[in-house]
């Protein structure tokens, strides 16, 4: 089925700022705040993504605590603190993690207020004499009581590029593309239940960094998001699509040579079909800024899938009105966080989360 869908303000700050980066602390029940971290390898074989939450929105406890706050059982704001982890190669998962941990399990500098510690994993800012960036250490629980173990650094290419952006950038909801483009490399290692070394993955590409903050639920912040990051040669794209309460919002940046070009895009053809749980879902993406500027997104393979969310690998094909088309594999994503009122959706989602001490059943 094809559409051509008109884009509208979409109400979301965005921004690329450092500064605003820092742990925003939202209250209430429903906010909160998402640093996510990803990388495709130099060979486009391997791929890694990394997100920590200080309120885990696909957690049954948020859900939960969300209801029972809109139904009157006012008491002290509760949070679900998160990591996840994915690591796959040609599509197929290698190495994943969902660790949720009670309030207490989450905190941030109180100098600086940068980086988090979330359990026993953490992110933070470092300088060094060669650059700038963000070093990830990982210590999660995965199933069969395994552990995965990490020192990963995202060292900044592109990055801290703007502050406005947008002119709502500093209000509810906002989107900080933190690091559009950085250097990528460490170590990833899965740990067996006796304790040895069962697996050692040596990581070297391009990767990504943002931040998303919100004081409403997920639902209402986005109906349905699909958005991805793509790194050619010259240039970097980050393309979003997102549907709320009847409104679409379509847009793409351009980051290249240390600036940042917000583009709008009037008008979105898409095509969709539906997936083996009837969810709808891309075919094919074409994100049409004017006639010089163009992207097409052709998702070609899905990494990991559940009915509210989807990681999936897309061929992204850029031109720029000089004639020459960009081509790469790119790591997009697909959220449809209205799926989470099914008590059944919740229980199977349940059993992917790690949590009081123990980890995921799969």
């Amino acid at each position: 089925m094809s559409e051509l869908l008109q884009n509208t303000n979409g109400g979301i700050g965005i921004s690329s700022s450092l500064g605003r980066s820092r742990w925003q602390n939202g209250h209430g029940a429903s906010a909160f705040e998402r640093w996510h971290f990803d990388a495709l390898s130099d060979d486009g074989r391997e791929a890694v993504c990394i997100t920590f939450y200080d309120n885990y929105v696909f957690s049954p406890r948020y859900y939960k605590n969300q209801n029972d706050r809109n139904e009157g059982n006012i008491g002290e704001p509760k949070r679900f603190p998160a990591v996840s982890v994915l690591y796959c190669v040609d599509g197929k998962i290698v190495l994943k993690a969902v660790n949720e941990f009670t309030q207490d399990g989450f905190s941030v500098s109180e100098s600086s207020g940068f980086g988090c510690t979330v359990g026993r994993s953490s992110f933070r800012v470092e300088a060094a004499s060669y650059g700038s960036g963000f070093i990830i250490s990982l210590d999660l629980l995965t199933s069969a009581k395994r552990k995965i173990v990490a020192e990963l650094e995202w060292l900044s290419i592109e990055s801290d590029l703007s502050t406005n952006l947008n002119q709502d950038a500093r209000h509810s909801p906002s989107w900080n593309l933190v690091a559009p483009r950085s250097d990528v490399s460490g170590r990833i290692s899965l740990i067996g239940r006796s304790g040895k070394l069962r697996k050692v993955v040596h990581f070297r590409g391009t990767g990504y960094h943002d931040h998303f903050y919100s004081e409403r639920p997920l639902s209402e912040t986005m109906g349905s998001r699909f958005w991805g990051r793509a790194h050619f040669v010259d240039s970097t794209a980050v393309f979003h699509h997102h549907e709320t309460d009847g409104t679409q919002c379509s847009k793409l940046f351009l980051i290249r040579e240390g600036r940042m070009e917000s583009h709008d895009v009037p008008g979105l053809h898409t095509f969709f079909s539906r997936d083996r749980f009837g969810i709808r879902q891309p075919e094919r993406l074409y994100f049409l800024c004017d006639e010089s500027t163009r992207l097409r997104v052709k998702p070609i393979r899905t990494i990991q899938s559940s009915i509210f969310a989807k990681t999936i690998e897309s061929e992204v094909t850029l031109m720029l009105g000089d004639g020459k088309p960009r081509k790469t594999i790119a790591i997009t994503e697909l959220i449809r966080p209205a799926q989470m009122r099914s008590s059944v959706v919740r229980w199977l989602a349940d059993r992917r989360i790690g949590k009081r001490g123990k980890g995921p059943l799969f």
